[in-house]
C-alpha cells in the first residue's frame, strides 16, 4: 500500500466513527466521568498571549478536564479568555481549594465535535453558562481520555512542590 493510499485508508477509518451514534455516547461517557472527579493540580504555564492559570480534574489518576482561571481573583474562565498575570499565591491556594467542589458544578452540554487529527470527540463542559472546557472521548465514544497536552505541560513546569508528571 504507498503512503498517500494508507493515509486515505486511515481517515476514512476514522470518519467511519463519525456517527451520530457514536457522538451521543462520547456525550454519555462524559456525563458518567463526572462524578468520578477529583481534584489534580494547579499550574502555571507560559503561552504566547502570556501566563495561563491552569487547573485540572482527574478520574483514575488520568487528568481528563483543564480548566483555565482568572489570576486576579481565581474564578473559571470561558474558553478563548485569557489572564494576565502570574497570579498570587494566595489566588493558587483559592483555586486549589475550588477544584473540589467545582465537579459538582460542571454541566456536559448535549452535542460533541469530531476530532479528525486526534480521532476523538471534544465533548463541551459549561460552567455558569460558558463554555469552559471540553472532555477528550475516544472516537468510539467508550471512554474519557486523557488531556496529553495537561500532562506534557506538567512535566516541563510542574507546580511547586510537585515531580515531573504532576503527581
Amino acid at each position: 500500500m504507498t503512503p498517500h493510499a494508507k493515509d486515505s485508508h486511515e481517515r476514512e477509518s476514522r470518519r467511519a466513527l463519525n456517527t451520530a451514534e457514536n457522538a451521543l455516547k462520547a456525550v454519555s461517557a462524559a456525563r458518567a466521568c463526572l462524578s468520578e472527579l477529583v481534584p489534580g493540580e494547579v499550574w502555571r504555564h507560559r503561552a504566547p498571549h502570556g501566563i495561563d492559570i491552569k487547573g485540572s480534574l482527574k478520574t483514575n489518576g488520568e487528568h481528563v478536564l483543564v480548566l483555565h482561571f482568572s489570576s486576579e481573583d481565581g474564578s473559571v474562565l470561558p474558553k478563548g479568555l485569557h489572564g494576565f498575570s502570574e497570579g498570587a499565591s494566595s489566588v493558587l491556594d483559592a483555586i486549589r481549594e475550588s477544584l473540589a467542589g467545582l465537579a459538582a458544578k460542571l454541566t456536559v452540554l448535549e452535542g460533541a465535535e469530531f476530532r479528525e487529527p486526534e480521532s476523538c470527540w471534544a465533548v463541551p463542559v459549561s460552567f455558569g453558562g460558558r463554555i469552559v472546557s471540553h472532555f477528550k472521548v475516544a472516537a468510539d465514544g467508550s471512554a474519557v481520555l486523557p488531556d496529553k497536552k495537561a500532562l506534557e505541560e506538567l512535566q516541563r513546569e510542574p507546580p511547586p512542590g510537585v515531580g515531573p508528571g504532576g503527581g
